[in-house]
């Protein structure tokens, strides 16, 4: 199952709820270029997706076709700890290069790269306020990141 989104439904970055979040102030590294690979959809769209998406939240619809992990660290402390749940990630994640989707809310959500993700991560997904879930456009993969800083991931069995 592929997840399509129609170009009309993009909005700009700076419209965006958490668009701060890859603000020069914010983060000084990530280059305009980079920016342009962050496409928030609109509200409605938003909502359409996390329909689907709401689909992948339960348990029970995952079990059959997806192996999941135990839940991996996704501490954020020190470079240290960010490298090691982005290396456990794109170990994972490693046999799929599509693009992904990421919600935070019904009415909050985005279509990125996984390249953007992985190197991002840390703008993604904050401590003690997101719980977030990421969804493969193709659907191979889903992670649960919760804001006590862990994720678990769900990967389709071959």
């Amino acid at each position: 199952m592929k997840i399509n989104i129609e170009v009309s439904e993009f909005i700009p970055l700076k419209d965006f709820e958490l668009g701060w979040r890859w603000e020069r102030n914010h983060n000084s590294e990530i280059s305009e270029l980079e920016k342009s690979q962050i496409q928030p959809v609109s509200e409605s769209e938003s909502k359409r997706l996390n329909k689907i998406i709401k689909y992948f939240e339960i348990e029970q619809n995952l079990i059959e076709k997806y192996t999941q992990t135990d839940w991996i660290s996704a501490n954020a402390e020190n470079n240290l700890k960010v490298e090691r749940f982005r290396s456990k990630l794109q170990l994972l994640l490693e046999p799929w290069n599509e693009e992904i989707i990421v919600t935070w809310k019904n009415n909050i959500t985005l279509k990125t790269s996984k390249s953007i993700f992985l190197k991002y991560w840390t703008d993604f997904l904050y401590p003690s306020s997101d719980d977030v879930t990421i969804l493969s456009e193709e659907t191979n993969w889903i992670i649960f990141y919760r804001h006590f800083e862990v994720a678990n991931i769900w990967t389709k069995k071959k």
